[in-house]
């Protein structure tokens, strides 16, 4: 668990770099996972730590739910745009699907993890979702996850 703990003071420590209190964004705290919950611009940010029993390893996932999907006739040429945009240079996030939703993820075991990765791989996730969730509604529909 010494490198659970150690995961979640990086994250933590991110956090405080980016103005949020760790202990209020905290969604969840279990002995095998940690997620916290944050907003930057329009986009809504899960940070989450998790211990995956499959593999026995530990992994830092930060994703953003960021559109739901638009009527049929644009998904289409909504899930190559976000295609072209993965292949293009999107560096260390992509775009993905799950359920009736687009999401940016990030990925990565913790193994190794140092406090300028976190702080990496949360801004620029979080960068790209509250770039790409104007853009993306403005040009194929559908509508921002954080609008209700």
């Amino acid at each position: 668990m010494e490198d659970f703990d150690r995961a979640k003071t990086l994250v933590e420590s991110t956090l405080v770099k980016l103005g949020v209190n760790p202990a209020t964004a905290r969604a969840k705290d279990a002995p095998t996972t940690c997620s916290w919950t944050l907003q930057r611009g329009s986009a809504a940010i899960l940070v989450n730590l998790t211990y995956r029993q499959e593999d026995g390893n530990l992994y830092l996932r930060v994703v953003s739910p960021i559109l739901t999907l638009p009527e049929a006739s644009k998904r289409e040429a909504l899930f190559t745009r976000i295609l072209e945009l993965n292949g293009s240079g999107l560096a260390n996030c992509a775009f993905g699907l799950i359920g009736d939703r687009i999401v940016v993820v990030s990925e990565r075991p913790a193994a190794g993890l140092d406090e300028s990765e976190v702080d990496q791989i949360v801004r620029h996730t979080s960068a790209v979702a509250d770039t790409y969730d104007d853009r993306l509604v403005a040009e194929f529909g559908g509508k921002r996850v954080t609008d209700k």
